[in-house]
């Protein structure tokens, strides 16, 4: 972890920064533009992603920058960092206060350093490969919950998917499981995986940017992370994240035999 300490002090501050600016903003009907149906991007995206990227470029210039808006360069180097400088628009803009900004930092094919933040609360997630997983400065764990029926669910009503689709995901998912949650933010999804206040995230489509952080939140706060194919934060598809034997239980119970959407 002492390895890593400047780029997580970095990250950390980047990300309370950008927080500050999009909290201040909330009240201020801030200019929107449709990305894709039911995906927004706001003014405040962008001045989130602003103050985050001018950070990492003073403190690494070296390091690329790979970021769900308008800022991606150097990502052929040996290290770049996976930014979402405002995960949950959709909240934000409707003033729903869970939405986050997620930072990891990818090197040699997987994350090595991770901050989700969510400024509302003032809650700062923060892992480092092999140092475990934190809450604001306090250790944390993926939930022990030992059956699906007790668990309580993440997941989210992805736009892309059609209205049939969307029906079938959500009405066999209440087959299984009695309380269900869309909080609206995958990286808050993930992060309250690794901190045990959900415990399972079922992502049916997840970017780079939306998991990266979360992703070695679950895996050092003692969890799993699952995708078809093997788990890689840079491609798109459908994650699990939880404990081990409940992501085990839900690839094999009920994803295979009854979803199959993987």
């Amino acid at each position: 972890m002492n390895d890593l300490q400047k780029e997580l002090e970095t990250a950390s501050k980047a990300a309370r920064q950008a927080g500050k600016l999009i909290v201040s903003k909330i009240d201020k009907r801030p200019e929107r533009w449709q990305k894709a149906p039911g995906d927004f991007v706001s003014s405040v995206d962008l001045s989130a992603e602003e103050i985050v990227g001018e950070r990492i470029k003073e403190a690494f210039p070296d390091d690329g920058i790979m970021s769900e808006e308008d800022l991606n360069f150097g990502l052929e180097k040996k290290r770049f960092w996976i930014l979402d400088p405002l995960d949950g628009t959709m909240n934000y803009l409707r003033k729903i206060p869970f939405f986050s900004v997620s930072l990891a930092l990818f090197k040699n094919h997987e994350v090595i350093l991770g901050v989700v933040y969510d400024p509302y609360h003032d809650n700062l997630f923060t892992a480092v490969k092999n140092g475990g997983a934190f809450l604001n400065g306090k250790q944390i764990s993926v939930g022990d919950t030992s059956n699906l029926v007790e668990c309580c669910i993440a997941t989210e009503y992805i736009g892309y998917l059609d209205s049939v689709k969307k029906r079938r995901l959500l009405g066999r998912l209440g087959e299984f499981f009695g309380n269900i949650r869309m909080i609206g933010s995958q990286a808050l999804d993930l992060a309250y995986t690794a901190a045990g206040q959900i415990d399972i995230a079922f992502l049916p489509r997840s970017n780079a940017w939306d998991m990266a952080a979360g992703s070695i939140l679950v895996k050092e706060a003692g969890g799993t992370v699952w995708a078809p194919g093997g788990y890689s934060c840079l491609k798109s598809g459908q994650i699990i994240a939880g404990n081990e034997k409940l992501v085990k239980e839900f690839v094999n119970e009920i994803l295979e035999k009854k979803y199959q959407l993987s």
